[in-house]
């Protein structure tokens, strides 16, 4: 399975385990700092990690997803939110899981169940400049936004200004 550049700009942001309401650090080089945070009252046990821990000089990634959640995913939209510099850049909203016919294993998953899947992730040549992002995807169980079951706020530092060669 492939995913779309934006999507996985977006996901190497979505990059961490879950439990704490402060900022955790994922990982750091010399060109980039990952941080993440739970945004909500939730304590869903999520992981989505990326390897390796760089964007400059690779093209495809590995991205593992580990997943307790606390609903059942019969249905699963996503919002997820791009800032830079406190200015929203873009605001992607998808529904993953439908119930029918459905791309992704852990839909269908029942509440508790665990979720454990590798997905190859792959982009296109893009250019960031340096600063800091934040990205905050949430979840929901249905259209209402008052069934929000999964929020999690990432924060990427890149230190350096380079070309990152996605594709």
């Amino acid at each position: 399975m492939e995913i779309c550049p934006i999507l996985f700009f977006l996901i190497i942001l979505v990059s961490g385990f879950i439990m704490a309401q402060e900022k955790q650090v994922l990982c750091r080089t010399p060109y980039l700092e990952l941080l993440y945070s739970s945004c909500g009252s939730s304590t869903e046990t999520f992981s989505f990690k990326v390897e390796p821990c760089y964007l400059n000089g690779f093209s495809t990634w590995m991205g593992t997803l580990f997943w307790i959640p606390k609903r059942d995913l019969t249905f699963l939209r996503t919002i997820s939110t791009l800032w830079y510099e406190n200015k929203k850049v873009i605001e992607w909203k998808h529904i993953i899981c439908t119930g029918e016919d459905d791309d992704f294993t852990f839909c269908g998953a029942l509440k508790g169940e665990t979720i454990n899947t590798t997905v190859r992730l792959r982009g296109a040549i893009a250019n960031y400049p340096m600063g800091e992002y934040n990205a905050i995807l949430k979840g929901y169980s249905s259209h209402n936004d008052a069934d929000l079951f999964l929020c999690i706020n990432y924060t990427l530092i890149l230190k350096k200004e380079t070309s990152y060669n996605f594709g």
